[in-house]
């Protein structure tokens, strides 16, 4: 997701990129709620069945699919901040706080826009100044990609 504050005719302002969230943290709770017990009400049928050693991977099948659903929401709280001021463009990067920060000088900063080499791929928006380069919105889909673009080009042709 895209999100642009800049003033009208001002060339100053933030973007803020962030993955889109389809779900939010109580729902992926109740999804998984869901899942334990159906799949525990299982387990516990079969181990009064007399096989006990469904029970043991049912733990751990619960356990794994509660990681890869908290590394999947942990992910989606990844953040871009770009600050466009007078003379100089800041990103932040992180999660919950920036982790990164990136200085770049206004009238150095050149948009590259590198097209996917394969179609399942989105295209990658560079920031270049002075010889060091960032992708910025890596996690973006191609259709908030474009817009990023579109603002990205507007801000800094005219610096």
């Amino acid at each position: 997701m895209v999100t642009c504050d800049f003033a009208p005719r001002c060339k100053e302002g933030t973007i803020l990129l962030q993955p889109n969230n389809s779900m939010s943290w109580r729902i992926n709770l109740l999804l998984f709620g869901a899942m334990t017990v159906l799949s525990m009400s299982i387990a516990i049928g079969f181990f009064i069945a007399g096989a006990g050693v469904i029970l043991p991977f049912s733990l751990l099948e619960l356990l794994a699919l509660f990681i890869g659903t908290y590394y999947c929401l942990w992910q989606r709280q990844r953040k871009e901040l770009i600050t466009f001021d007078e003379h100089e463009v800041i990103v932040q990067k992180g999660f919950y706080r920036p982790k990164a920060t990136h200085r770049y000088h206004r009238l150095w900063c050149q948009l590259i826009i590198r097209r996917p080499t394969h179609p399942w791929k989105t295209t990658a928006v560079i920031l270049r100044s002075h010889g060091k380069e960032l992708e910025l919105g890596s996690f973006l889909n191609q259709q908030d990609k474009v817009i990023l673009i579109e603002r990205l080009e507007l801000l800094l042709s005219t610096g």
